[in-house]
């Protein structure tokens, strides 16, 4: 029983960086396979989720909008449809009024990069945009230095009339502490003013179909730094279409020891709330009292 209580202790002071070392203390102190297993398995699974409850301003945001009277600008009646909010990991958003325009954004898992998709289309004289944004950190648990090299793509189609177009924007910042805010130039340029760890990248497609257009953004971190991912894509249209639901996609070519904020399991779906710290915790304890007992007989 003593084991249990000093892992849980060396957990509740934040030692959050010696996990490996917490569950090969616990290996040497008792062999029995299923239960090393378990043990780890709840150690691992608590301190994830106090990390993620550290980390400020991650999460995900669809916006959809259209417009009735577009001749240049649009200025006439307009419909809105947004979601999504920090903490959360999948958010959509569609209108249909006068226009059509839709967006999604979640994080893709096994890596839990961001995956943003928009599509919009409009008559002549009618609008329609759509934005769809996601902040995501990633902590190096690793030692040394890590180079990171991470591969974005922007995959659309853009019909050839004026007005109509795909962007999409990508920045890396470092820290644990931005604020939520859902627009990327706000966070990026005054939030995150001196946090760049890279300069921003910028894609877009403003004409044809089946387009792909891509980048590499290359950075250091160091053991135990953390850095946001934060991204943005949008979508215009008017008396024409703009496509983008293949997506902006990203892939790091190598993610090893990168442990992301907000994590998520297939199928992708919003959590229906975070659990507090302390809760977390008692729930925790509650697991490794009980295997700790059965240690004991």
């Amino acid at each position: 029983m003593k084991y249990v209580f000093m892992a849980y202790n060396m957990l509740m002071h934040r030692e959050f960086k010696n996990i490996s070392k917490i569950g090969f203390w616990i290996t040497m102190k008792r062999t029995n396979k299923s239960i090393k297993l378990v043990l780890v398995g709840a150690l691992s699974l608590l301190m994830a989720n106090a990390n993620a409850a550290l980390i400020q301003g991650v999460g995900v945001y669809a916006g959809a909008s259209t417009n009735s009277n577009c001749p240049s600008y649009c200025n006439g009646a307009s419909t809105y449809a947004s979601s999504g909010d920090e903490g959360v990991t999948e958010a959509t958003a569609e209108t249909n009024e006068y226009a059509h325009a839709k967006a999604y954004a979640s994080f893709v898992p096994g890596s839990y990069l961001p995956l943003l998709r928009v599509e919009t289309s409009a008559i002549e004289g009618r609008g329609a945009g759509a934005t769809a944004y996601s902040v995501q950190n990633f902590t190096y648990i690793g030692t040394g230095t890590k180079s990171i090299e991470l591969d974005v793509n922007l995959h659309g189609s853009v019909s050839s009339n004026s007005g109509n177009s795909l962007s999409a924007g990508i920045a890396i910042l470092s820290g644990t502490s931005l604020p939520w805010f859902p627009d990327y130039g706000s966070l990026v340029y005054e939030f995150g003013y001196g946090l760049q760890m890279t300069s921003p990248e910028h894609l877009s497609i403003h004409t044809g179909d089946d387009v792909n257009t891509g980048t590499t953004i290359t950075f250091d971190v160091n053991a135990g730094e953390s850095f946001y991912i934060v991204s943005e894509m949008n979508a215009n249209a008017k008396n024409g279409y703009a496509d983008a639901w293949n997506t902006l996609s990203m892939n790091f070519r190598n993610g090893s020891n990168l442990q992301a904020a907000l994590q998520v399991a297939s199928p992708v779906t919003p959590p229906t709330g975070v659990p507090e710290p302390s809760s977390l915790a008692i729930f925790g304890l509650s697991l490794l009292l009980l295997l700790g007992r059965k240690v004991a007989k």
